[in-house]
């Protein structure tokens, strides 16, 4: 059996494993063909003196296994010069400004806010110092405000399609589009309530997943999207995709729907590498 190789944008294990056991977390996900993973913490139920000193800690790890690129998931906490300072020391791959819902810096998918005049100074100074801003969880008048400033090389790192589900965290085709014509990547993720099809009376499985990327390819090619899986960050996986071992059954299932190698390969951890090499 070939080898699985995968990059993977959005695992929550930082949130939910201890700190002593990342280690061996990471170690184990190599073991399974993973090149790369976007470890995130996801902030938005921590308080600030917890987050600055878990994420500390998760960061020397992470740096010390190598392959692991730090995602910090809602800046809430980041409210004046000496946060975002703070920030700027912990060296992140990427941040995404809001949850699902409104706070200092933007709007979620929950709510109705904009980016604000302060969220606007911290998007420009992290992008200025390497930082990726990471659209997902924005509303859509904060994406809209965000997309303006960026510009190019839009990151979406967990999500799904509005086309298919209509959620209001989900992509509309109108959003995917820039995305796409700003050279950006958007990880498709496993969350059932987003990816379901609703007219499949089975149960939440592969094919699902599989008829998402149906429906970007088809209409967008294979060279913007890859998986944001967002393990640790839903409770119902599909079936016969809990773990990246069984990424060995999607590749089976994207074949049987005509993917080529190469096609797979991109969606896998091609067009991930290739995104990193366009920063």
């Amino acid at each position: 059996m070939e080898e699985l190789r995968i990059c993977d944008t959005h695992n929550d294990f930082l949130t939910e494993l201890e700190v002593k056991d990342l280690a061996n977390y990471i170690e184990d996900c190599k073991s399974k063909g993973v090149e790369k993973i976007c470890a995130s913490y996801w902030s938005s139920e921590k308080n600030e003196v917890e987050i600055e000193k878990d994420i500390f800690k998760s960061a020397n790890v992470l740096q010390e296994c190598g392959d692991c690129l730090l995602h910090i998931e809602d800046l809430w906490w980041v409210k004046d010069e000496e946060k975002l300072k703070s920030l700027d020391n912990l060296k992140p791959f990427s941040c995404s400004l809001t949850w699902n819902f409104d706070n200092v810096l933007a709007g979620g998918s929950k709510g109705n806010g904009g980016l604000t005049l302060w969220g606007k100074k911290c998007l420009k100074v992290l992008s200025e110092c390497g930082v990726v801003i990471d659209v997902a969880h924005l509303n859509r008048k904060s994406f809209w405000q965000v997309a303006k400033v960026l510009r190019n090389h839009i990151y979406c790192s967990h999500t799904g399609f509005y086309g298919v589900v209509k959620h209001k965290r989900n992509l509309t085709d109108m959003q995917i589009d820039y995305i796409v014509r700003s050279n950006g990547f958007i990880g498709l993720f496993f969350f059932d309530q987003c990816t379901k099809n609703r007219t499949n009376k089975m149960n939440f499985c592969v094919d699902d997943i599989v008829g998402n990327l149906n429906y970007f390819t088809s209409r967008w090619g294979c060279n913007n999207i890859g998986i944001g899986s967002d393990f640790y960050g839903i409770e119902t996986k599909p079936v016969g995709l809990s773990d990246y071992e069984d990424f060995e059954n999607l590749k089976t299932a994207m074949k049987k729907a005509g993917y080529s190698k190469n096609q797979i390969e991109r969606i896998f951890y091609k067009n991930f590498n290739s995104f990193l090499s366009r920063l």
